[in-house]
């Protein structure tokens, strides 16, 4: 199961319409093999030759010219699920989950990748190594680490493809227990002795039970 397969399911259990990608890079890679009927796109195309995004702007700067109406879509239209795979920096992706909640139906989902880095040299904030690419999941976690804490929204990890994150609102009749904030330097081994707390890390036969927490109880 990869990031693609849970962005389906879910969108095909929830008979989803609206879907937008952040951070599109090659579409082949993922948007190009999403089911969905309406499909957004934004890059800036930074990474690529050809920028095939629809908007081709930073994240920012395109809900920026959203919510100013500079765009083909009313300022507050909302997406099902958003999947977030731009810049691996944890202030970035918390400004894209920020953002994107805002543009999100309310029974929707944010997919967040890179959430799990196996090991720390995969979670450093420079993507590259003595000026060449290397594997880079960033400092993903630590933005999503954040959301855990927060009492207002469920948040796990599917451990496949270096971590899919799944951020949507709590229902406030079955809400999950939040976790405490006792990490708060955000250090990486603090995370990895336990990732399953941390992280909220379930397998992947555990996520049709996590999806379904609200109809089960």
């Amino acid at each position: 199961m990869l990031r693609f397969d849970i962005i389906n399911k879910i969108i095909s259990d929830n008979g989803f319409k609206k879907y937008l990608e952040i951070g599109v890079r090659d579409p082949r890679d993922c948007f190009n093999l999403i089911n969905c009927e309406h499909k957004d796109s934004v890059d800036p195309g930074v990474e690529i030759l050809e920028n095939l995004a629809k908007y081709q702007y930073t994240s920012d700067d395109f809900f920026h010219k959203l919510e100013r109406g500079e765009l083909d879509k009313d300022p507050n239209f909302k997406w099902d699920l958003v999947f977030v795979d731009g810049l691996h920096l944890s202030d970035q992706v918390f400004r894209d989950v920020i953002n994107s909640l805002n543009h999100l139906n309310p029974k929707g989902y944010i997919i967040l990748h890179d959430c799990n880095p196996p090991e720390i040299f995969y979670a450093r904030e420079d993507a590259l190594v003595n000026g060449k690419m290397n594997a880079w999941n960033g400092t993903v976690w630590k933005a999503l680490y954040k959301f855990r804490t927060d009492p207002t929204l469920d948040v796990c990890t599917v451990d496949t493809d270096w971590g899919c994150g799944i951020i949507r609102f709590s229902d406030v009749n079955y809400a999950r227990p939040k976790i405490e904030l006792d990490n708060p330097f955000y250090e990486y081994n603090k995370m990895a002795e336990n990732r399953r707390r941390n992280l909220g890390l379930i397998r992947t036969d555990e996520l049709n039970d996590w999806l379904e927490y609200r109809v089960r109880l």
